[in-house]
């Protein structure tokens, strides 16, 4: 088992190009994206952090999300059955339904990190414990991918996987030219 918290961060090529540009086309094709917003713990309340830098989410049911879904599940058995052989942590539950993120130019996501209580209703309850960021297309200057102060290269059709905790500061830095698609969901 291995101590470095690096080695957590892991980038697969899980998506086929072709996918990734038909969840684009579907992507540019619907019209139910909102302003991200952060909650705020001492104010019980969602507010932007970024004012009109804040990027677009969906959580859009498109045709390809099943396609997605199955991506995903293949990609954390990857992640967790076999690259790291763990024996505490084969019994996850399940991830949240995939959000989109559209960040065009001038938007960014703050420094964060998943600590996300309002995704669980109360069925299941806690925080998620690994976080998923698919990457849908390159055609775009700036938006890198940070985590702990690493930039994270990657290319259209990754999954990167990584865990949720306090200890995986992440953030994307601003769009400068272009739009970036990508989708997110955590673990639990």
């Amino acid at each position: 088992m291995t101590t470095d918290l690096k080695d957590y961060i892991k980038v697969y090529n899980t998506l086929e190009k072709s996918l990734c540009k038909k969840i684009r086309k579907e992507l540019e094709n619907i019209e139910d994206w909102k302003t991200h917003t952060f909650y705020s713990y001492d104010k019980n309340d969602y507010k932007p952090k970024n004012n009109t830098k804040e990027l677009d989410i969906s959580w859009s049911n498109i045709k390809t999300k099943k396609i997605l879904t199955d991506k995903i599940w293949k990609t954390i058995y990857q992640y967790i059955i076999v690259d790291f052989k763990s024996d505490h942590f084969k019994s996850w539950n399940g991830f949240t339904s995939i959000r989109f993120n559209r960040y065009k130019k001038g938007t960014t996501m703050r420094m964060h990190y998943d600590h996300i209580h309002s995704l669980f209703d109360g069925r299941y309850k806690g925080i998620p414990v690994i976080s998923f960021i698919g990457v849908l297309n390159e055609n775009y200057t700036g938006g890198e991918l940070i985590i702990n102060d690493q930039k994270i290269d990657s290319k259209a059709g990754d999954i990167i996987i990584f865990p949720s905790c306090f200890l995986y500061p992440h953030e994307v830095k601003e769009v400068k030219k272009g739009t970036r698609y990508s989708f997110v969901s955590w673990g639990f």
